[in-house]
């Protein structure tokens, strides 16, 4: 027979667990709009003009490892996050991809969101440093 206070802690856990794993779940978009951003020698498209609450989404086509950094990165301005965040859900400024991962983001309100694509290459220097941007809201030429 299980005491009462075991019982009790056994609810605890099991409550605790729940919690967790519905944090773990991902965030959606507010939009239907989803905007694929892919890397290979290059960032395509390098400029991306997107609505608040679309989802921006980084594919990474390359046979290496890529890390996509969004130093400006706040998690109150985000509608949904995926790959940008640590094993405790908490936002991170980079995501790393190995060959065909994808991370992505969607931004609440219109910003501009410069982002660089860092990557090993067989060029001089071994590092390839490839800069994007991605403009919420109204267009570039505004």
């Amino acid at each position: 027979m299980v005491s009462f206070k075991t019982r009790q802690l056994l609810c605890f856990i099991a409550a605790v667990s729940i919690a967790w794993g519905c944090t773990m779940l991902p965030q959606t978009s507010r939009t239907a709009g989803i905007h694929d951003v892919t890397i290979e020698d290059s960032i395509s498209p390098d400029n991306l003009l997107v609505q608040p609450g679309d989802e921006v989404r980084w594919i990474n086509l390359r046979k290496l490892p890529i890390t996509v950094d969004i130093p400006t990165l706040k998690s109150e301005d985000l509608a949904c996050s995926r790959g940008f965040t640590n094993v405790f859900g908490v936002l991170k400024e980079t995501a790393e991809l190995g060959p065909n991962e994808t991370a992505s983001l969607c931004f609440k309100k219109p910003a501009v969101v410069n982002y660089n694509v860092r990557s090993q290459t067989a060029l001089a220097g071994g590092k390839l440093i490839l800069p994007g941007v991605v403009k919420v809201g109204t267009p570039f030429n505004q």
